[in-house]
């Protein structure tokens, strides 16, 4: 009889050992399940940018065009990333009136910049602002213009939404700025002449706009 209720109390103090575990558990279980790196490849349009002449008043701008990049998160703490970001637009300069047959000059477009991300508060659906510094790159594809490199900064703001635990959606505008050389010459080449540049750019900063969605892959 005293074996009889021994049994029973062993595993009922087994059992609540085993549920005292799990609940202690699961909250663990949970942590580990938090993803530390987020990639997102995106499609964008891109707009607005451009040259001011300061010898000739002509303006050197920039046509609108599609975009694409990708974006590397890596998450510094519940409500913060550090952001690696490649961002490219093949567009055209317009430079009618200034290179003879040729109204517009292919260019290649390309920003490479480090910063981080700000998550406010969500379950599937977090809204973000991001910010990161680093180079623009700009890539004509005309004769032998030289390619040009400056400091930039970037701004954004959006939303991600996280449809499974290791996929969603990114949605997001962003603003580009390029801080430029004054008085600096851009473009320069032979081709016009022994020193001869195509811009000699009187302004400090070139800005573009971006509207941009992509699909967030979580690891």
């Amino acid at each position: 009889m005293q074996s009889s209720r021994t049994i029973p109390g062993a595993f009922w103090l087994a059992a609540v050992l085993a549920i005292t575990s799990v609940c202690y558990a699961s909250p663990a279980a949970a942590q580990e399940r938090q993803f530390k790196f987020e990639l997102t490849p995106y499609a964008a349009y891109r707009f607005g940018g451009g040259f001011d002449d300061d010898d000739t008043g002509d303006e050197f701008d920039l046509e609108d065009s599609n975009a694409f990049g990708v974006i590397f998160n890596i998450m510094a703490n519940p409500n913060g990333q550090y952001e690696i970001l490649y961002a490219r637009q093949d567009t055209e300069v317009n430079t009618e009136g200034t290179v003879a047959n040729e109204p517009f000059v292919d260019l290649d477009v390309e920003y490479l910049q480090f910063g981080g991300t700000y998550l406010f508060d969500g379950d599937k659906v977090r809204p973000f602002i991001a910010m990161t510094f680093g180079l623009s790159h700009f890539e004509p594809q005309f004769a032998d213009l030289d390619s040009e490199s400056y400091f930039s900064a970037s701004f954004g703001g959006g939303i991600k939404f996280h449809a499974t635990e290791t996929l969603g959606v990114r949605l997001e505008g962003r603003v580009f700025t390029t801080f430029l050389d004054s008085d600096s010459s851009i473009f320069c080449s032979s081709t016009f002449g022994a020193g001869e540049c195509l811009v000699q750019a009187s302004g400090t900063s070139l800005t573009q706009w971006e509207a941009r969605a992509g699909l967030i892959f979580r690891f």
